[in-house]
């Protein structure tokens, strides 16, 4: 390109012809041209301050090319891939055109592949199984078991992964694939559904140079079957800028320098700034612009340059850049390809099925839980142990029961930082369109389950008959139902925090909060009919779990018995004649109502019932805050 006069109106620009069409059947059928004119994009904080992030920015990008787009830090070059791939979110405005094939851009989920910069990914699969269970939850329902399986090996194929396919992925606890894998397994995920777009934001960071060319040849490779691709990427070494077919380079929201990225060189030279010959021209073009750590006559002159090579693209490249853009804006073929069209009760099975899997080879969270369990069961076994029918061992056995409703459901914080990787994996495959946030609520929920009642019985069968608590009729089955529902309504209450609070420090707090001020108004500690009313009695008291747990042990441990010991035993002297004398007695609907004072008078069932009804109200209150932040943030 001449970067000293524009082009004629009359002249066809040669950059926006594909120098190569990718044909025959390995070549996507539908492709995707974008081009975006004028795009500001303006955000606004908490003060409702407002700053300009995109300054009037445009460009295109066109199938088996790779744009690699820029900038020092802060320059808007996030922002405008997730702008283009639809990302924005709603604390953003945005204007200006982004176009699609000439059509108005309805980038959403599923519709493209979007690889974070982070690969967020679970540890305990191996690669296959994580590329094979993204197919399972992605492709189209009509499509056989064979065909996705096809897909699997091929993305194994084109991301060179098949001499690790059988090593797992990793993670804090087990060391897996390296992080230049971890990267391509990233892309694999994408490639199952054959994506006619590829956002990918700083695909390099993190990774050698080696690696780092190795990822991006890869993709190199995917660009030349059609697909359009663009990439973030910050700093790149010779051989990885040598990749790409476009250069867009921002500093402070504005466009210095779109085009092929060869030509960039050229245009620096005719601005007046040459690259030295020992430094590599992609070093040099941030390196002139970076006011990062500029000081004194540095920072005057870094604000020289890039008014010079502003002032410089503005007169000399940005119409014909304008000219192009509306050349890829013309009316083309309307990009097709829709979002997931499994089917959503396939999906949820899939995806339970991917979490017990997890869950089983993942330590930390349910073997390592189930021996902190079993010890604290043995330690209250023992200390309980084969408690008798007096007075003084009735309040043993209160205290016990509260125990258990209390501090083995307090326990189910543990599971929380093993939750918070679970939703940072959600979060990553809800933006590209894998399931739906209902299909996860049910999934997590019949995954976990499992393990729950897993726990729930072994820990009864360690502490019932240690303590030797009443064994009559259905009082054990009832023991380790009514522990397994409170177990479940603690981690659906731990489900609802997290989507309030993704943090897993902050998570813990907020759990162990709230899981406290419930023990607190269980009824234990202070009658019921004694608690101040506001607040505490209505509503605390009643939406907390804890109290139908903690009034279903004691409902099933003194319900329908006779025989306990009278309080008046324990006093000087013993009972009265006139109440028995050394015979006295005290029935167990006697020590309910020294307990339960102003507790509800639900039998131990309801009771069990009303904790079902609070664990669907936690997970739909999971599902509502999720869908409310997904809709502020579109």
């Amino acid at each position: 390109m001449d970067l000293e006069s524009a082009q004629t109106e009359e002249e066809l620009p040669p950059k926006i012809v594909n120098p190569k069409e990718c044909v025959g059947p390995q070549c996507l059928q539908n492709k995707a041209t974008i081009a975006w004119k004028e795009l500001r994009v303006v955000a606004t904080d908490m003060k409702k301050n407002k700053k300009e992030i995109l300054k009037g920015v445009s460009g295109y990008v066109m199938p088996n090319h790779m744009l690699a787009i820029m900038g020092p830090s802060g320059c808007g070059k996030s922002t405008l891939l997730d702008t283009l791939a639809g990302r924005g979110g709603s604390s953003l405005e945005v204007s200006g055109d982004v176009l699609l094939n000439g059509h108005s851009s309805n980038l959403s989920y599923g519709r493209s592949a979007y690889v974070t910069q982070d690969e967020v990914l679970v540890g305990m699969l191996t690669v296959r199984e994580t590329l094979t269970y993204s197919a399972l939850l992605r492709l189209s329902s009509r499509m056989s078991y064979a065909e996705k399986m096809k897909r699997v090996e091929d993305a194994l194929v084109e991301m060179g992964l098949v001499g690790v396919q059988h090593t797992k992925i990793g993670n804090w606890m087990m060391k897996g694939i390296s992080g230049g894998q971890k990267r391509r397994v990233s892309i694999g995920c994408e490639l199952v559904t054959q994506p006619a777009i590829l956002f990918l934001d700083e695909p390099t960071s993190g990774l050698d140079a080696a690696s780092a060319f190795f990822v991006m040849d890869t993709v190199r490779t995917l660009a030349e079957k059609n697909r359009t691709v663009l990439t973030v990427i910050h700093q790149p070494s010779s051989e990885v800028f040598e990749l790409f077919d476009q250069l867009c380079l921002l500093t402070r929201g504005s466009t210095i320098y779109f085009g092929p990225a060869g030509e960039a060189l050229s245009m620096f030279n005719a601005a007046g700034l040459p690259c030295p010959n020992a430094r590599s021209p992609s070093d040099h073009y941030l390196h002139v612009i970076n006011e990062d750590f500029a000081l004194g006559s540095e920072a005057t002159k870094i604000e020289n340059n890039i008014i010079t090579l502003t002032t410089h693209y503005q007169k000399h490249l940005h119409a014909s850049v304008i000219k192009d853009v509306e050349a890829c804006a013309q009316p083309g073929p309307k990009y097709d390809a829709s979002g997931n069209q499994a089917n959503p009760m396939y999906q949820a099975l899939v995806l339970s099925q991917r979490m017990f899997v997890n869950n089983m080879r993942n330590v930390g969270m349910f073997w390592i839980r189930l021996v902190m369990y079993l010890i604290l069961c043995i330690c209250m076994g023992t200390i309980f142990f084969d408690l008798g029918n007096s007075w003084k061992e009735t309040f043993s056995r209160a205290a016990m029961l509260f125990f258990v409703a209390g501090f083995l459901t307090f326990m189910s914080i543990s599971a929380f930082p093993a939750f918070a990787e679970d939703m940072a994996v959600f979060i990553r495959e809800r933006l590209n369109g894998y399931y739906n946030i209902s299909t996860f609520a049910i999934a997590n929920t019949i995954a976990s389950a499992p393990f729950i009642f897993g726990i729930a019985i072994s820990s009864s069968a360690v502490l019932y008959w240690l303590a030797m608590l009443n064994d009559d009729g259905d009082r054990f089955p009832f023991f380790f139902l009514n522990l397994f529902v409170a177990l479940m309504a603690a981690e659906s209450a731990m489900m609802a925090i997290a989507a309030i609070i993704p943090h897993y420090l902050m998570g813990i707090a907020g759990g162990a909060g709230l899981l406290g001020i419930y023990m607190l108004v269980c009824g234990f500690f202070q009658p019921v009919d004694v608690m101040p009313k506001p607040v505490w009695t209505y509503p605390l008291h009643y939406i907390s779990f804890h109290s139908y747990t903690f009034y279903g042990f004691m409902q099933n441990e003194f319900e329908n018995t006779d025989g306990w010991g009278c309080p008046c035993a324990d006093q000087r002297g013993g009972c009265p004649p006139a109440l028995g004398g050394e015979s006295c007695t005290a029935s167990g609907d006697e020590v309910l109502n020294y307990w339960l004072q102003g507790g509800n008078p639900l039998g131990k069932w309801a009771n069990f019932g009303i904790q079902w009804v609070m664990v669907a109200g936690y997970r739909i209150i999971f599902w509502g805050l999720l869908a409310l932040k997904e809709k502020l943030n579109q």
